[in-house]
């Protein structure tokens, strides 16, 4: 009996590794959690960074993308609560249909209060900034870290504006997150207006580095040479954020602008032909940066009749129409409704107004019933669970 369980035991730790491994990396973060906990060596698999952006990837295929729901407060402004919806889905003779939605609510009513607004989310981790802290929170591995901004304040009280999908933005900063294609590290990127050049509008930026080091600090990288449109969104898409300029910036044939997580520099970009004329220029406050298809898009709104959805090639920088809604079906009210993401099928999860959530058919050109009913508006995002670490601690709920 003794020889059978030492057997059992060595058989359990000598698997086929690529057999283990492409196990492992189809298995929900909770699940790996538990895992880490058979053995060393199944720890030192789960942990293995090459491992870890395997698992991620696997989590970005899956048919029906997890929803992130935040909803502000009755003032809309600071952070109220946080949802992760899954789609409940039957597998019917090999067919895969939406049955349903299955919502979990995360508890961070232990933040201390700080007017959280939230800035982006990026393979799986969420960022939240206030006046003085960024709260950076990994669902999947429950591990989080607050950081205190650097010393320089923008203002000497909190203004607040909206953007073009309704989430309202401090008007002196703006934050943005995403991961390094590299070094593979997690960074956090701080444009804010010195108090000194508030009535320049001049952005100064900062970066933050989440690494080990229990020294790390802010990096000032010095004076913004763009004009960037403030109250607004950053989207990470291939390694790089990107923002809207300012009507007012400089020079009206620069439209979008990137920041370069591994460089670190900022550059202006390629834009829709809709955004070149002078005259359109004005209708800059009607358009807004989201990503689909793991790319660059682009949120207009021509003369209110119609929504344009554009996106950008990557390989060549070329952008095209992806697809139009007419403003007509959905009774049209700022702010503007817009796409989180794509089906296996072609169709799109669409928030209807920060109120409600619908898919949208391009083929048919037309809206599926309410889905998902908010009370509050809330700014909705596609997300995938990770194990991408924060070198931080547990969330204890």
């Amino acid at each position: 009996m003794a020889g059978r369980g030492r057997t059992s035991r060595q058989n359990k730790d000598n698997w086929p590794q690529d057999l283990l491994l492409s196990i492992l990396a189809t298995l929900p973060a909770k699940s790996l959690l538990r895992f880490k906990c058979v053995s060393k060596h199944w720890r030192s698999l789960i942990i293995n960074p090459g491992f870890i952006e395997q698992h991620l990837e696997n989590q970005q295929k899956k048919e029906y993308p997890q929803l992130i729901f935040a909803s502000g407060t009755t003032t809309e402004i600071v952070l109220g609560s946080v949802d992760i919806v899954d789609v409940e889905v039957d597998d019917e003779e090999g067919a895969k249909t939406r049955k349903g939605f299955k919502r979990r609510s995360l508890n961070i009513c232990h933040l201390p209060p700080d007017g959280y607004c939230m800035s982006n989310s990026c393979d799986g981790i969420l960022c939240f900034f206030g006046e003085t802290n960024v709260f950076v929170y990994n669902p999947g591995t429950r591990e989080f870290r607050i950081l205190q901004m650097g010393k320089k304040r923008s203002s000497r009280g909190p203004s607040y504006s909206s953007d073009c999908f309704g989430q309202r933005f401090p008007a002196h900063q703006l934050v943005g997150f995403g991961r390094d294609q590299v070094t593979k590290e997690c960074k956090i990127i701080r444009l804010f207006i010195p108090i000194e050049e508030q009535e320049n509008h001049i952005h100064e930026c900062e970066v933050f580095t989440l690494s080990s080091d229990a020294g790390a600090s802010w990096r000032a990288l010095g004076v913004v040479g763009y004009f960037i449109r403030p109250a607004q969104q950053p989207v990470f898409v291939n390694g790089a954020l990107h923002w809207i300029l300012d009507v007012r910036h400089a020079n009206p044939s620069e439209v979008i602008v990137s920041f370069d997580l591994h460089t670190e520099k900022f550059q202006a970009i390629s834009h829709p032909s809709c955004c070149s004329e002078a005259s359109d220029r004005r209708m800059q406050h009607f358009m807004g940066l989201l990503s689909l298809r793991s790319s660059l898009c682009l949120v207009q709104s021509e003369y209110r009749l119609r929504l344009n959805i554009w996106i950008m090639n990557q390989s060549n920088g070329v952008w095209e129409k992806l697809f139009t809604i007419d403003l007509g079906l959905m009774n049209y009210r700022t702010p503007l409704a817009f796409p989180i993401a794509e089906l296996k099928d072609g169709t799109f999860f669409v928030s209807h107004f920060g109120e409600n959530l619908q898919i949208y058919d391009p083929e048919s050109q037309s809206f599926s019933e309410v889905l998902i009913q908010h009370e509050r508006r809330v700014v909705s995002y596609a997300y995938s669970e990770s194990l991408v670490p924060l070198y931080g601690e547990p969330l204890v709920y």
